[in-house]
């Protein structure tokens, strides 16, 4: 009959200095050792004491405070949540640069200063520091929601720079239109593209992902939500983006039912190779660099030119144009607060006119 196993320990293995506490895994059954970092044995008592208690919540299943979970485990397991999304690489991007500076640290270690340290000691981008930050205030949630962890107050985060507002004028964008037709091996899917992303101000990814089951020529209708979602999967501090499901403009349904009637039989795709229709194009990036270029507009700087920039430019015409904040909002699948931060000062009309009624007042004043 085996010997049963003895309970968790302190004990320095032979040839070293330093504490370790031996147990046995719960899953496996073989014995394991788990360095305390320390040859006190008063510290390394009290580790133990943490460990045994993180072991028991482990067992009950029970959350733990916030100062007895590591920030590297809370990563771990939300990139192994997100394993398979389309933001799962570059998540692990933001880990790794995020346990760059919180390292061995726990959760509670997460404050007004060490974030503020974060946002200040790294040298990248502003708009890349807050959506790591965010990531990890995604992850701590998660544990919450998980029951692993005492729910958080996450520190507020550094507000972050003023949105890039660079959109096209009418002429800039049949400028890009123009210079897309030089390039000879991406010109019948970037032209497409663009078409596409001025009409509607779709996200990149949506236009990219259509298929011709997204399109009812019937009723005239837009679908970019593939097989039934509702988000794209992109970076966004409140979470995943809502995708459209509008009319289509007539002049943008006229050129997509000459595609359809030409190609709509042979492929399920909307973008595909001209001669090779079954095979699939993922990717305009190039092809739109060299067109901007082209075309005369910037590559680089805060007001670079985008596939994105077609985004901004549709919202901001249509709000030059005099339509209402609801319906531009409706249309575009975004924000109300966001159209209203970003775009509403496109249109000072309403303004205006106060203004202008306000000095026919003061002259009506002074005649008196």
């Amino acid at each position: 009959m085996p010997r049963p196993a003895k309970p968790p320990h302190l004990k320095k293995p032979s040839g070293r200095d330093i504490y370790h506490i031996v147990y046995h895994c719960h899953e496996t059954g073989k014995r394991r050792l788990k360095s305390t970092s320390t040859a006190d044995r008063y510290e390394a008592e009290e580790k133990f004491e943490d460990f045994l208690r993180e072991r028991r919540a482990s067992r009950t299943g029970q959350p733990v405070a916030p100062h007895r979970l590591k920030i590297a485990q809370v990563l771990d397991d939300y990139a192994e949540f997100k394993m398979g999304a389309k933001s799962a690489g570059r998540l692990s991007y933001s880990i790794q640069k995020l346990l760059e500076h919180w390292k061995d640290q726990t959760v509670d270690q997460i404050n007004d200063v060490s974030v503020r340290k974060f946002w200040k000691d790294s040298p990248r981008k502003r708009s890349s520091c807050r959506r790591d930050l965010n990531d990890l205030k995604a992850a701590v949630n998660h544990s919450s929601a998980m029951k692993r962890l005492i729910p958080f107050d996450f520190p507020a985060l550094p507000k972050g720079g003023q949105p890039r507002q660079r959109w096209l004028t009418q002429e800039e964008y049949v400028r890009l239109f123009w210079a897309a037709g030089f390039e000879y091996r991406s010109k019948f899917t970037l032209r497409l593209f663009l078409l596409i992303a001025y009409y509607t101000g779709a996200r990149k990814g949506a236009i990219m992902e259509l298929e011709w089951s997204q399109i009812d020529f019937e009723t005239g209708m837009l679908n970019f939500n593939k097989e039934g979602a509702e988000f794209d999967d992109e970076e966004d501090e409140e979470g995943g983006k809502p995708r459209a499901h509008i009319p289509m403009p007539p002049e943008l349904e006229r050129h997509l039912k000459r595609r359809f009637d030409k190609y709509g039989s042979e492929t399920n795709y909307v973008f595909h190779q001209k001669h090779k229709p079954k095979q699939q194009v993922k990717s305009i990036n190039k092809s739109f660099r060299k067109a901007v270029e082209r075309a005369g507009l910037q590559l680089t700087g805060k007001l670079r030119v985008t596939p994105h920039t077609l985004r901004h430019t549709r919202v901001s015409l249509l709000v030059q144009a005099g339509e209402k904040i609801q319906d531009v909002s409706e249309y575009m699948a975004m924000s109300f607060q966001t159209l209203e931060k970003v775009y509403a000062h496109h249109n000072k009309d309403h303004i205006k006119e106060m203004a202008a009624r306000l000095g026919r007042s003061q002259k009506v004043r002074n005649k008196i």
